[in-house]
């Protein structure tokens, strides 16, 4: 509520907040520039002290009474000095105000409450098409379809893939599970299209898939803002658009696949607490900035640290792209600007940093420091066992036939939830890491 009245916002008008503050912000400039240019007076020696003048009101009406009992005329503050500090102080509190009535996480990024939640099932191994290696598609049963044509047999479907990165064993695997599923229907056709990491590709990729009349966009999404407005525009335009993993700041979409940010980095944060007690420092490493997982996965971190070891402080490493090679970076960059600094844990929203964090850890000679991270996969389990992670949360890139099967049911007529949820795993931990790698996806 703003002065007791209700408002409604969300992140879409965070944009309006800033650009109200900037019309503050260049508003206060003219007006600066404009007084500068009244009170300018030639001459090096004429110094500054007439850029802070200021003016008597001299009409009596206006006097008042001071507290030692005489009367004083009102002075008017409007020279160039004072007009610096209003312009500055105006912008700045005005994008303070319009930011402080957002929430923390826009619900939009979340799953809907009450969306249907499906849990992972054993099956048959399959090749994978890119890695070669053996897959189980752990939600084949999640709004299944018979291998053979679907929808109308002479027709072919064609759908677009819109992935955030493909250079990760992460983004391979779900890549590979949109492949395998696309191999069932042979009247299914599916365009793949890597945005190398880069929103802005990923947006003009998107308005191509547009232009090309297709019957379905499937898209991971890289970050929040500039793709809002993307996907907002397909879903409009009336084209089936089925997202999934990361999230984006609307519900104008046909289906979106969840992952349960929320459960993963709080079991996450009570394995931290539990390993430091109620103190210490945990230094923690984000992915790319503006992501929806770099926002989910530092929220929830610190509401599990808040909730389970209050005591406990977060410190931050400058943010990555998600690469080991920035993650090595960071991490020594951090190292070396804390050499003395008592650090008790080291949390990564994604294995891949944690390995380069590790790389500088084994630099530095801090190999002491126990790592929490999240994403699974045969290589990250590996490494629980042999000590580089103390916990990772799973978090399954084999989801891409879902999204697929999904925009199928919608081009094709038949009922999806709009909304699809998939259930947390446990973590692993070195008890269970080596029966989770015989499961877990080849990454």
């Amino acid at each position: 509520t703003v002065l007791g009245k209700p408002v409604s916002v969300d992140y879409q008008d965070e944009r309006k907040f800033v650009s109200a503050a900037a019309a503050v912000a260049r508003a206060g400039r003219q007006v600066f520039d404009l007084t500068w240019k009244r009170d300018y007076q030639p001459g090096h020696e004429s110094g500054w002290a007439h850029f802070s003048a200021t003016r008597v009101n001299t009409n009596s009406q206006r006097a008042y009474v001071n507290q030692i009992g005489g009367s004083v005329q009102p002075v008017r503050y409007w020279s160039l000095d004072h007009w610096a500090s209003r312009a500055g102080q105006g912008g700045f509190l005005n994008w303070v105000v319009g930011n402080a009535i957002l929430p923390a996480v826009d619900p939009n990024l979340l799953p809907p409450k009450g969306s249907p939640l499906f849990t992972a099932t054993t099956g048959p191994l399959y090749t994978a098409p890119t890695s070669k290696g053996k897959m189980a598609l752990p939600y084949e049963k999640v709004f299944p379809l018979p291998a053979g044509p679907v929808g109308s047999p002479k027709k072919t479907y064609t759908f677009c893939f819109s992935q955030a990165l493909t250079g990760s064993t992460w983004a391979v695997a779900q890549a590979d599970s949109v492949k395998l599923e696309a191999a069932k229907h042979p009247n299914v056709k599916v365009l793949y299209y890597n945005t190398n990491n880069d929103p802005l590709k990923q947006v003009a990729d998107l308005d191509t898939c547009l232009a090309q009349k297709v019957d379905g966009i499937l898209v991971w999404p890289h970050s929040v803002a500039p793709l809002t407005p993307e996907i907002q525009k397909i879903y409009k335009a009336g084209v089936t658009v089925v997202g999934m993993e990361r999230t984006v700041a609307t519900s104008d979409y046909s289906t979106w696949i969840y992952l349960d940010n929320p459960t993963a980095t709080g079991d996450l944060a009570k394995a931290v607490c539990t390993k430091l007690g109620n103190k210490g420092t945990v230094v923690e490493t984000d992915g790319a900035l503006g992501s929806s997982p770099q926002i989910l996965r530092r929220v929830g971190f610190a509401d599990g640290i808040k909730k389970y070891c209050p005591a406990v402080k977060i410190a931050y490493s400058q943010p990555t792209d998600y690469s080991r090679g920035q993650g090595y970076k960071v991490a020594l960059d951090y190292l070396q600007a804390h050499k003395n600094d008592h650090i008790g844990a080291w949390y990564t929203q994604y294995t891949e940093i944690g390995f380069g964090v590790e790389q500088a850890l084994k630099d530095y000679k801090r190999t002491d420091i126990p790592q929490f991270s999240i994403v699974d996969g045969k290589v990250a389990t590996q490494a629980v066992l042999d000590g580089t992670f103390y916990a990772i949360a799973p978090w399954t890139p084999v989801h891409g036939d879902v999204a697929l099967r999904a925009a199928i049911y919608n081009v094709t007529g038949k009922k999806v939830p709009k909304a699809i949820s998939l259930v947390q795993p446990a973590l692993i931990e070195k008890s269970n890491a080596a029966s989770q790698l015989k499961t877990t996806w080849p990454g």
